[in-house]
């Protein structure tokens, strides 16, 4: 058995190690197209994020130099108007997230804002000039930090090495921009100033004061003042540069060979949650990511729930001129495709199967070759248990035949012995004949309503004299049982008898022989009792001992006569005849019990 069993081990490792193999590498390939969906989603939202970047600067790029002021002059129907900058308004309306406000640094250094009047139109009363100046210090604190001011470089200078200038003006951002064409790039631009746009333009600066005649700034106006020229304004493109706290977006403005610079301020967190939550409608808890902001030293801000983190999706850095933060993109919940689901309960059914196969086939394969060896054991049993009393009625016949036994006293006793081996023989053949008609289901049956004391009346008459000649005595019980019940007698006393003979074979070594037969009536239930004080069986065997063939002792071993098919046909005519048996040791002896069909049947 070690070795069937070692065989169907190595038989199902040959089977299931290619299928592991298989559904393995199927489950690694949903998961890779897994991978593959999440960075495709992950570079979804790096090209939305550039791209709202994008517009962003695409509005603020067709932004007019002159609307960094206060005032401007803008065309109308007939000439040319003066009226407030749009950036002047307060509060401050913007579509960007964290928005602090807009800002100029002048050539030598000023920082101007355009929701606060300054130079000649200091004195110009506005509403919340209070909260205008916090607006204005609040963007000179972040210039400061961010160490933004502006060098007064004259565009002739400047223009000596093109190459140099781009270095100088736009510093490693642009290199990187152009060098990873990770962005569309927006072009130098060009505006024509007219004469009074250009004068309003300066009205705001300290130089109407250096050029007015009576040297009071306040008492100027602009009928006053010397004319303006009509100039071509050149425009970089914005870049940025930023912290942990705040962005600013700047851009170079070359007027009349003089370097102005403007933008404006926004906080980091506010601006980027603004970016992503709103605009690219980025969630979380539904997309299974978590988004962080920062540069290449220390993180800023981060989007999800980073600490579950399963592993990084993405890491590169934004557009130009964002291109010094970087974006790290995290999986935070990897869902479980239909694809992945199914292979995995593919696999557990193919497992299922083959090891429930097998099993069973082996078990079936145990199951053959234990019956193959009890039948081997059984042929054994028959072989032998007919050849002894063969061998004792040849014996006794020949010593007849020849008239070797001249005492008459012995002569009977050879006949009796004969006539006792002859029945043994007969019962052996006849329970082997009952084994093969139950097997057959050829088994006749015949119900009758009979009173169980008559049965065991009729056993006890028939097989008394059997007991005692083996040496043991016989005691019968019977409560009182004045009813009938639908029974197959012969059934029952087949079954006696064979319960009878198990107990006089394994008892007949016993220090107290003796057998007893009980009818018992307890309420509705009918039982017969049949009890030896024999060794009992052995607990571990106590659920074989009805499978056909099998024997407790071993058959090389075996110590007391049989077959191994009588407590087999018992069951089996147990089962015919809608009665139920029952093994309990006694300590000591086997006390076997015989129910009998209810009284409703």
């Amino acid at each position: 058995m070690r070795r069937l069993k070692l065989i169907f081990i190595l038989l199902f490792f040959t089977i299931a190690i290619p299928v592991a193999v298989l559904l393995v590498n199927s489950y690694q390939h949903f998961q890779t197209e897994s991978q593959y969906a999440y960075k495709e989603q992950a570079y979804f939202i790096l090209q939305m994020l550039n791209q709202r970047i994008y517009d962003d600067l695409a509005i603020e790029e067709q932004r007019s130099y002159s609307e960094y002021r206060f005032i401007r002059a803008v065309p109308v129907i007939g000439g040319e108007e003066v009226t407030l900058s749009k950036l002047a308004e307060y509060p401050i309306r913007s579509h960007y997230g964290g928005m602090i406000g807009y800002f100029q640094l002048d050539p030598d250094g000023t920082m101007r804002t355009p929701v606060l009047p300054d130079g000649i139109l200091e004195k110009i009363p506005v509403e919340d000039r209070a909260k205008r100046e916090t607006v204005r210090d609040s963007i000179k604190r972040v210039l400061r930090q961010l160490g933004i001011h502006n060098e007064g470089l004259s565009h002739t200078s400047v223009q000596a090495n093109t190459q140099d200038s781009l270095d100088k003006l736009y510093g490693k951002k642009l290199k990187l921009a152009v060098n990873l064409n990770e962005a569309r790039k927006f072009s130098r631009r060009y505006e024509q100033s007219s004469q009074k746009e250009s004068f309003l333009f300066d009205v705001e600066s300290a130089r109407i004061r250096r050029i007015s005649e009576t040297g009071k700034a306040e008492d100027a106006d602009f009928e006053n003042a010397p004319p303006s020229q009509i100039l071509e304004v050149e425009i970089d493109p914005f870049q940025a540069q930023l912290n942990a706290n705040y962005i600013v977006y700047y851009r170079n403005v070359w007027r009349n060979n003089e370097q102005f610079i403007q933008g404006y301020a926004v906080r980091l967190r506010s601006y980027l949650e603004n970016l992503v939550i709103n605009e690219v409608q980025f969630n979380p808890n539904k997309q299974g990511l978590a988004l962080e902001f920062g540069s290449k030293t220390r993180p800023f801000v981060t989007f999800g729930n980073k600490a579950s983190s399963q592993g990084t999706i993405m890491s590169v850095p934004l557009q130009f001129p964002l291109n010094e933060m970087i974006l790290t993109v995290y999986l935070t919940e990897e869902k479980s495709g239909p694809g992945k689901a199914l292979i995995i309960v593919i696999g557990i059914v193919m497992f299922s199967i083959l090891a429930g196969g097998l099993i069973a086939v082996y078990r079936l394969t145990q199951s053959q070759l234990k019956l193959a060896s009890k039948r081997q054991d059984f042929i054994s049993a028959v072989s032998h248990e007919l050849k002894t009393p063969l061998t004792a009625i040849h014996m006794y016949a020949e010593l007849l035949q020849n008239s070797w036994v001249a005492n008459e006293v012995k002569r009977q006793k050879y006949y009796t012995l004969i006539v006792s081996e002859t029945e043994r023989l007969s019962r052996l053949i006849q329970n082997v004949l009952n084994l093969s008609k139950l097997e057959r289901n050829n088994w006749n049956v015949q119900f009758k309503r009979i009173n169980p004391k008559t049965i065991l009346d009729t056993f006890v008459s028939t097989y008394t004299q059997n007991i005692e000649k083996n040496g043991f005595d016989l005691t019968v019980t019977s409560d009182i049982c004045n009813f009938e019940l639908v029974l197959d007698k012969d059934a029952i006393m087949q079954i006696l008898m064979n319960v009878v003979d198990n107990s006089i074979k394994f008892a007949k070594k016993a220090q107290y022989k003796m057998i007893v037969l009980e009818l018992r009536v307890h309420e509705n239930d009918v039982f017969f009792v049949v009890r030896d004080y024999g060794p009992g069986i052995p607990t571990q065997e106590m659920s074989h001992v009805f499978e056909e063939f099998y024997r407790v002792e071993n058959e090389m071993t075996r110590t007391t006569a049989g077959t191994g098919i009588g407590l087999s046909m018992v069951k089996k005519l147990c089962n015919l005849t809608n009665m139920k048996i029952e093994l309990e040791n006694a300590s000591p002896g086997l006390r076997t019990k015989l129910h009998l069909p209810p009284l409703s049947i």
